[in-house]
């Protein structure tokens, strides 16, 4: 089933994009639903893959069912090679799905309608190959299949200075990535000298060597000193702290977040910004065991500022999209923190509150692009106490709102408190400076809220011409039928989170298991 499922989710958004390219120009209504079509296929074969994953037990990329190997350039090492385990398979689902509530959201545009929607495939697609790549130079290949996409919807249709912010996003990504191109070409160099074996690139083979049918003896199993784990780990973290973002290595991110499309900046937060703490999760920590502990202390003071001061940036910002932006680097520094506190907990917070971020970052983005389209400003000061005007809507922000600051019940409280509390156990002064963010977090989101829907009006400013007008509607059905899944996400994960942690616990397990501490159930 793997075999089938897996290749079709990598493949249906790619091929989709391009073919979505011979469509007719002006039959904007085709175009759109053969995006829709294509991303919902996606998001089923996903949902499949999730199933099927749900009823069996998986080693870390030991077993050929899980996943495809096709020879491409043997000589070199270099496969189609495609796996998954439950880290994966959380991450592909959430990266369709908001694919499909990104393009969704795309109805009322109707600018070169036909190159956004294929651009939105690509970039879908490309994500789900990270997830999905175990070869070495095929996750390469996607991880750069994002950029090209991610380019061209910031620099084409988004506002403000876009072009530079597109430039800024392919330059900060683009250093990283070379670095990283660098590393994956010297780790299969030093797996070919301490191993004496064929050159290879396979991550199942560099973690677990190649195992003797007859005998059951492992060999050419990657070893490496200490010296070449910290520079092939600095290689790799080079491209993977760029896309979280950490501190400071963000300055792209709020450009970019603010000047893209609404949908764009969904999906781009919701999915594309996992990539980074992905890589760190799936290659960094069981290649490179020596090294990640030596260095974890550094990338969880990092976390910790990361935390902090975007929070209190975040606290200072006019603009609601770079709220959001700096808001979103905050949070994402608690998923590295629990990520690095190398236990049960702080591990499936981690990779729970990915998926959390995911779903809370893209409906607020959506929900500010729906205000932003009513009113053309985004500006806090402009609103004030529109919510008896808009109290759906309103409705609708406060649920998200809520849950962006962990409210009890709603996702992201599960994900912040396991994260937090392996934080804790690793490390109590960690945690508690991490868990300070609570206060800043929690102001900055009802400031956000409270200026917008509660506050007063200003004497004048686009939104009360707009009220003047009578031309400030309520949420509309297409706005809410695309925002529902969101909601209903938010509200299920925060009462029942056990659906997803079941099938992230033997995947955490495996891929911490070579850093040789103690694994708390």
């Amino acid at each position: 089933m793997f075999q089938i499922v897996l290749p079709l989710v990598v493949l249906l958004p790619i091929v989709g994009g391009i073919l979505t390219l011979f469509l007719p120009q002006a039959r904007h209504g085709l175009i759109r639903g053969f995006a829709l079509a294509v991303s919902g296929l996606t998001l089923l074969g996903s949902l499949v893959l999730a199933l099927v994953y749900a009823q069996k037990t998986v080693s870390l990329f030991s077993e050929a069912t899980y996943g495809i190997s096709l020879p491409w350039i043997p000589a070199i090492g270099i496969n189609l090679t495609l796996n998954v385990d439950g880290i994966s398979v959380v991450l592909i689902v959430l990266t369709a799905l908001l694919a499909l509530v990104c393009i969704g959201a795309s109805y009322r545009l109707e600018t070169k309608v036909k190159h956004y929607m294929a651009f939105m495939l690509l970039l879908a697609g490309g994500i789900i190959g990270v997830f999905a790549a175990s070869n070495l130079f095929l996750f390469y290949i996607f991880w750069e299949l994002m950029l090209i996409p991610a380019y061209f919807l910031v620099g084409s249709w988004g506002s403000g200075r876009r072009v530079y912010a597109a430039l800024k996003f392919v330059i900060f990504t683009s250093v990283g990535s070379l670095l990283m191109l660098a590393g994956i070409i010297a780790l299969g160099v030093f797996y070919q000298r301490s191993t004496g074996c064929a050159y290879t690139l396979d991550l199942g083979t560099l973690l677990n060597g190649i195992v003797d049918p007859a005998t059951g003896q492992v060999s050419c199993k990657l070893s490496l000193d200490h010296t070449a784990q910290i520079w092939l780990l600095l290689a790799f973290a080079a491209a993977f702290a760029v896309k979280i973002p950490f501190v400071p290595f963000h300055n792209w991110q709020p450009d970019t977040y603010s000047a893209a499309p609404a949908p764009v900046t969904a999906l781009i937060a919701g999915a594309m910004s996992k990539a980074g703490a992905y890589g760190f999760l799936r290659f960094c920590i069981p290649l490179f065991p020596l090294a990640i502990q030596d260095l974890a202390p550094l990338f969880r003071t990092l976390a910790v500022i990361g935390i902090l001061y975007c929070a209190v940036l975040a606290l200072v910002q006019v603009d609601v999209k770079r709220l959001l932006a700096y808001s979103s680097i905050s949070h994402l520094g608690v998923v590295m923190l629990g990520m690095f506190a190398f236990n049960a907990q702080g591990a499936e917070g981690s990779v729970l509150q990915m998926v959390n971020h995911g779903i809370t970052t893209a409906a607020l983005f959506l929900i500010a692009g729906f205000i932003e389209e009513r009113t053309g400003t985004r500006k806090l000061t402009d609103f004030g106490g529109i919510a008896t005007k808009v109290p759906v809507l309103a409705t609708v922000m406060l649920i998200a709102a809520l849950s962006s600051l962990g409210l009890p019940g709603l996702n992201s409280f599960t994900g912040e408190f396991l994260s937090l509390l392996g934080a804790f156990r690793n490390n109590v002064w960690f945690g508690t400076i991490a868990t300070i963010v609570v206060v800043p977090a929690a102001w900055y989101m009802l400031r956000f809220f409270q200026g917008m829907m509660v506050g007063r009006l200003p004497k004048a400013g686009p939104v009360v011409a707009q009220l003047r007008k009578g031309a400030l509607p309520d949420i509309r059905l297409g706005e809410f039928v695309v925002i529902l899944p969101l909601l209903a996400l938010i509200v299920y994960i925060g009462l029942q989170p056990n659906f997803i942690t079941a099938l992230l616990h033997s995947s955490v397990a495996n891929t911490i298991q070579n850093l040789g501490v103690l694994f708390v159930k």
